[in-house]
């Protein structure tokens, strides 16, 4: 049974990871050579992580597993084929995991922001601080990424550091608790927190907000929300809110599977997170689901763990601190114990490809 897996991130990587041995033939559509663990990010950022803690490369993963690696950028889906850029990939079944991108909301300016989407915009946003030293640094967006940066850069750098949030509070998935104990710690460490606050217009030198108002900065990093690939808006697939809609076992339509952050996974009125958690939980959920399959057995349906309504997570917020949560229970420790459960745990994943 061929399988092609289009997109070589978390989601993509894991499910072959797990699946083999076995005999499915997959083949994995990915144009990077390597799969890399975005949750490190802010800390390679921060001066901390090494890029071999990052990243590891795809080519010899497949080999040792039997896959293939098709090193190109997935165009489209035609029946039971993948065009790709140079070649075609037939499949008994496809995943799509191809992930998200950034979302920009069309705020004019947003050339002159730095990006920790990806290793290779993390790179420049790295170099960029190592040759400027830059003085005054506003971080746009306070999801997970945006306060993990913010941590981290105020605790190695002397900067001044700046969270921009358009809504009431930071983080503002979470509950309110984990809010208002993760502004605290934040606060704690120097960060200036503005809330109910909405970009304009960025400029070289400076934040230009909607009320009028300006900031001086010397960087401007992005990390306000993401929206689905243009691959996946072209996608003749079932859609909600632009990403691909599954059913329970992840089945978007015919012999198509989706997961990651590219589907929408809505359960038993459970939504799942858009987190690297519910990647690897539904890689290994797809995996299992294929290896019945070719046994003929039936398999349950996936149950969402991290849920928008019930988030799971580990946020790090510098080396001394980190806040653990299980819906609206929220943990900080001031010490390093969650903060070091977390870096290995992001670091073993890449390990697991190596």
């Amino acid at each position: 049974m061929r399988v092609a897996v289009i997109g070589g991130g978390i989601a993509g990587a894991e499910l072959i990871r797990v699946a083999a041995p076995c005999p499915l033939q997959f083949t994995l559509i990915e144009p990077k050579k390597q799969v890399e663990m975005q949750a490190l990010y802010p800390e390679y950022l921060g001066g901390v992580a090494r890029l071999q803690d990052l990243a590891a490369p795809l080519k010899p993963f497949c080999e040792k597993v039997g896959a293939v690696h098709v090193q190109e950028r997935a165009l489209r889906l035609e029946g039971s084929t993948v065009i790709c850029e140079k070649s075609q990939v037939d499949f008994d079944y496809a995943v799509v995991a191809t992930g998200a991108a950034q979302n920009y909301f069309g705020i004019k300016g947003v050339e002159n922001t730095f990006s920790i989407n990806t290793l290779e915009e993390t790179k420049k946003a790295r170099r960029y601080v190592e040759d400027n030293y830059p003085e005054r640094i506003m971080i746009m967006g306070s999801g997970l990424t945006g306060v993990e940066a913010a941590s981290i850069l105020a605790e190695s750098m002397d900067a001044s550091i700046y969270i921009i949030e358009a809504r009431e509070r930071v983080l503002p998935q979470f509950s309110p608790q984990t809010s208002d104990l993760v502004e605290k710690a934040l606060s704690k460490k120097g960060v200036n927190i503005l809330t109910s606050t909405q970009v304009a217009e960025v400029k070289k030198d400076c934040i230009i907000f909607t009320d009028g108002s300006s900031l001086d900065c010397d960087m401007a990093i992005w990390t306000a929300g993401i929206k689905p690939t243009p691959f996946i808006q072209s996608l003749d697939l079932p859609k909600k809110n632009g990403w691909i809609l599954v059913d329970d076992h992840l089945n978007a339509q015919g012999n198509v599977f989706a997961m990651g952050d590219c589907a929408w996974v809505e359960i038993d009125g459970r939504l799942a997170t858009k987190t690297g958690l519910e990647a690897e939980r539904q890689a290994s959920y797809l995996a299992r689901h294929f290896r019945n399959m070719i046994k003929g057995r039936t398999f349950e349906k996936y149950s969402v763990r991290a849920s928008t309504d019930s988030q799971v997570a580990l946020i790090s917020l510098g080396a001394d601190c980190a806040v653990g949560v299980v819906g609206k229970t929220c943990i900080g420790v001031p010490t390093r114990l969650i903060y070091s459960l977390k870096s290995w745990i992001d670091k073993s994943f890449i390990k697991r490809f190596k």
